[in-house]
């Protein structure tokens, strides 16, 4: 369970059951030591699958009426997909790894980038900085995967296969034999390269990502006409993959989690309107759209506070919130913003763009808020 506070927000509680106590589990499993801050999650048996379902959050998830037990265990702040991922691949907070949000500050890379594509903001290509300074020396990550001799297996979408955030985390390429990544076209072939890689009998740990309820939820929202549409999608999936561990769980044990659920957007606030607010930063606003950093030598805490309806932190307040655990010298200075806005409500976005008619403001469905809805994620263990 999360740590419940004010507002109704919940907090990522790292002393107990979180993807951060999953991920130590998982390193702990391939025998790879880390100083844990929580217990890592007892994983049994001598092989694991482990799928990870992007934005199948709890209150998505409680609705397909799945025969099957799970727990309802709390994701990590910010829940966006490049932290969780992080976090799980290395068993590091927040705070240790340095991936603070979607887009972030890196002053290492003197600016604002997209932690996913790994290019500055705005630029159309991916991996752009990849050819000046690699993932992981930007950031300081420790991915486990190059400190197991355990061979793992990761089967995700043809388009990230062979990216930067991809091989940084997913290969270890001083030791190609050690790691493999293979590219899927859709949900059946997903499935399929799942049970040949079963079957083939060479992989210690394989790892699969699916990630269709989130791009749904962001195109239509999770409770719109269309919510009917995204459960099905979601529970044939889970099905298919119940009825695989079920078959094979004398080979591998499997867990399936999620990264965060999402609220459906009501209300989008532009930053590039606030002119006065602008003025005093920095840089823009970057981060996630209901998790928002500022960067600036200025005290806007009570202006953020009485003109929207945010949670604001400064760097002292959310060191002592324990919401990125543990906090390293690096990220604090080199990372982190000087202020935290965090939305306290359901239903609105906050986003600064960089070009007109940007796609972002369309999205119907966002996260990394702290509310139940994007906080709560289901934990399924299948042994």
């Amino acid at each position: 369970m999360g740590v419940k506070l004010e507002n109704n927000l919940v907090y990522p509680d790292y002393n107990n059951k979180t993807i951060y106590s999953l991920s130590c589990g998982l390193a702990k499993f391939f025998d790879v030591k880390r100083n844990c801050i929580s217990n890592p999650l007892n994983l049994s048996g001598n092989k694991i699958v482990f799928v990870f379902l992007d934005g199948l959050g709890w209150s998505l998830f409680s609705k397909i009426n799945l025969n099957i037990e799970t727990e309802r265990i709390t994701t990590i702040f910010p829940s966006t997909t490049s932290t969780v991922t992080a976090t799980l691949f290395t068993a590091q907070t927040p705070g240790e790894h340095g991936i603070l949000g979607y887009t972030m500050f890196n002053k290492k890379l003197g600016g604002i980038i997209n932690t996913l594509k790994y290019s500055y903001i705005a630029e159309p290509s991916n991996d752009t900085i990849k050819q000046y300074v690699p993932y992981l020396k930007a950031f300081p990550i420790k991915p486990w995967i190059q400190e197991t001799d355990k061979k793992i297996l990761s089967i995700v979408q043809n388009s990230i296969s062979n990216t930067e955030f991809t091989n940084s985390l997913h290969r270890d390429t001083n030791r190609p034999g050690i790691s493999d990544v293979v590219g899927y076209y859709n949900m059946t072939d997903m499935l399929i390269n799942l049970v040949k890689a079963i079957n083939s009998n060479s992989y210690d740990g394989i790892f699969v990502y699916y990630d269709s309820a989130d791009h749904l939820g962001h195109a239509y929202g999770y409770n719109s006409e269309f919510q009917n549409f995204i459960l099905y999608d979601s529970k044939i999936v889970l099905e298919n993959l119940v009825d695989i561990a079920n078959r094979y769980r004398d080979k591998y044990t499997f867990i399936i989690f999620a990264d965060h659920g999402q609220i459906t957007v009501k209300k989008t606030i532009l930053w590039n309107n606030d002119q006065n607010l602008i003025d005093q930063l920095e840089l823009p606003p970057y981060g996630d759209s209901r998790a928002i950093w500022f960067k600036t030598r200025n005290n806007i805490k009570e202006y953020l506070e009485s003109n929207y309806n945010l949670l604001v932190l400064n760097k002292e307040m959310i060191r002592e919130s324990s919401l990125l655990g543990n906090v390293m010298y690096d990220v604090d200075k080199n990372m982190m913003g000087d202020y935290l806005g965090i939305a306290k409500d359901n239903e609105t976005k906050y986003i600064y763009t960089y070009r007109d008619n940007d796609p972002g403001i369309n999205l119907k469905g966002n996260h990394s808020g702290l509310s139940e809805e994007e906080m709560y994620i289901p934990l399924i263990t299948i042994e």
